[in-house]
């Protein structure tokens, strides 16, 4: 279940900030406290920490948006575990059935093909609500409420 980041308080009096770059897409791995975009306030220009490392599910902002404290601005699946379960999943082969004793069939009777298990799909966990983790940046100065990312 992907793990929602929202941008953190930025500082006393500062409510949003301009999205200057964003330094991850989707796909991406990242570290704890690794930057995940570059905000400018009214204040200061600031990058923005990670919270938690996983791997980059979605991204919610784009470059020049303007982003609001609280907002959501990233989806993370913890450690990578999203992909590396579909990993796991393509690369592990079908289980194979326990040997049963061979019963003499006529000759003109083939033996059925076994065909590969299809894989099962993923269920869509729309119903299921994503884990909300919030955190708050360090104090960025006297006055400063927001800034650009």
């Amino acid at each position: 279940m992907p793990t929602e980041v929202k941008l953190p308080e930025l500082g006393e009096n500062v409510s949003a900030g301009d999205l200057l770059k964003l330094l991850v897409k989707p796909g991406d791995k990242i570290k704890k406290d690794q930057a995940l975009m570059e905000l400018e306030t009214d204040k200061a220009a600031i990058e923005v920490p990670s919270p938690i490392g996983g791997t980059v599910s979605q991204v919610h902002v784009k470059e020049g948006q303007k982003v609001k404290v609280g907002q959501l601005i990233l989806s993370v699946d913890e450690n990578g575990a999203g992909a590396a379960k579909k990993e796991a999943s393509a690369a592990a082969p079908a289980p194979e059935k326990a040997a049963q004793p061979k019963v003499e069939q006529p000759a003109k009777a083939e033996a059925p093909k076994q065909v590969p298990a299809a894989p099962k799909p993923v269920a869509a966990k729309a119903s299921a609500p994503a884990k909300v983790l919030e955190f708050k940046l360090p104090e960025l100065g006297e006055n400063v409420t927001s800034g650009d990312s």
